[in-house]
């Protein structure tokens, strides 16, 4: 007989995207596996896994900020940028990877993989099927485009620096090496100041950059891929919503029975499908308020990171000398790509739920009676509230968000280009 928890898997963790986004968080110890089933010797060696990457990720942060302490005495602030980023990138990461603990992140995403992912409410209807098939395709797009995206963006990170070492002549013999030259690393540690001169320390540290690289991009477009799966779903949710509302039957004319009893019966199947309709609503109202709940506080350190890595990467590239364009150019690329893809994503969230208010209202509500014009009336109201993913459970995010942050971002660039020249 299968539990619960097998049916589960058997419905849409058996889905080929669902896998892969499991594999890629499992690699980080991101997902919860105990969620889905008993505990395994592999979700217990995945669990203390995950217990010492945090300390190890930490202890790099503490590292990286002691380096930026003592190089601050005699560096500029735009020879720092680097530092700078890498610091503020372990903090968004460290956050991220915290959620695994918080018990609400959990069973959210168990009740999305259980309750509320399409593939559970198929069945209702024709048009529901359909959506499910096209939500689908575009979560398999999305996947690939967001893995492409992530490997991309590791391999820049720790390429960027090894070719700007050969391009100094570092790999060449000790002889016939630049004086006083240093290697140049992805993220610097304090711990190895001393050993950035030799080749071995070098390669040492890059291996570690490596790994650290990996686990950012798991935190960072891992994390942000299965936000997007539960919108693309939360849209689908919304679709069928007004498939139901346009398909609102209307009054049909029986010639063997009253037209007292035709209305009557009218009323009662319009009664039903509108107590339908306001279990669907307050269905994706709840699920969407428990997503902005559970991911509020990583979406505005999000925003946060994106305002101040953009003012200092914008900074750092404006030389416009090679160096500059080699260094955060593909870095640059990919934070605003980031910024932009998230922003439009969550935009359309606000944009569909527009449309329920005047869906609900094209409703033959004149040809219902009294209780039904009440019920009608109270679905009304309630799909005329804005919704949206919320940042901080304060601001929305979407298209007007991002252009507010591109703006700060820009301004504290020119304040601090023109103290910089001061």
């Amino acid at each position: 007989m299968l539990t619960v928890y097998d049916s589960f898997r058997e419905r849409s963790l058996d889905l080929d995207y669902i896998r892969v986004i499991r594999l890629f968080l499992d690699t980080a110890g991101h997902w919860p596996n105990e969620q889905f089933g008993p505990k395994t010797m592999r979700t217990r060696i995945l669990s203390i896994y995950h217990m010492l990457i945090l300390p190890l990720l930490v202890y790099a942060e503490i590292s990286a900020l002691c380096l930026v302490r003592v190089r601050m005495r005699t560096g500029d602030f735009i020879d720092l940028g680097q530092d700078y980023l890498c610091i503020l990138l372990s903090f968004v990461m460290i956050t991220r990877l915290t959620l695994i603990f918080q018990g609400k992140f959990c069973s959210h995403l168990k009740n999305f993989v259980s309750k509320f992912h399409l593939v559970e409410h198929k069945h209702e209807s024709e048009f529901a099927a359909k959506e499910y098939r096209k939500i689908n395709i575009i979560c398999r797009i999305a996947t690939v485009v967001i893995l492409l995206q992530a490997f991309l963006a590791l391999v820049m990170f720790n390429v960027v620096p090894i070719y700007l070492n050969i391009q100094a002549g570092l790999f060449t013999d000790r002889a016939h090496r630049p004086p006083n030259a240093t290697f140049v690393h992805s993220v610097n540690y304090y711990f190895i100041i001393d050993q950035y001169k030799d080749a071995i320390g070098y390669t040492i540290v890059s291996l570690l950059n490596a790994y650290i690289s990996y686990i950012c991009a798991v935190a960072f477009c891992g994390l942000d891929l299965l936000i997007y799966i539960m919108v693309f779903h939360i849209l689908g949710h919304f679709n069928i919503l007004v498939d139901k509302m346009r398909s609102f039957p209307r009054p049909i004319s029986v010639s063997d029975k009253s037209e007292e009893s035709s209305e009557r019966q009218y009323n009662d199947e319009a009664f039903k499908i509108l107590k339908n309709l306001i279990q669907h609503d307050q269905f994706i109202k709840e699920f969407l308020n428990d997503t902005s709940n559970t991911f509020d506080f990583t979406l505005c350190i999000c925003h946060m990171f994106h305002v101040v890595s953009g003012c200092i990467s914008i900074l750092e590239i404006s030389p416009m000398t090679a160096e500059a364009l080699t260094r955060y150019g593909p870095l640059i690329f990919l934070l605003y790509s980031q910024l932009i893809q998230m922003s439009v994503i969550f935009e359309l969230i606000s944009s569909k739920s527009n449309t329920l208010s005047d869906e609900a209202y094209a409703l033959p509500w004149e040809l219902m009676d009294d209780r039904n014009r009440k019920t009608l009336l109270l679905f009304l109201v309630n799909v005329q509230r804005p919704r949206s993913l919320k940042a901080g459970g304060l601001v929305p995010v979407g298209v007007l968000t991002m252009s507010q942050i591109l703006k700060n971002s820009l301004s504290y660039f020119l304040m601090l280009r023109t103290l910089g020249n001061v």
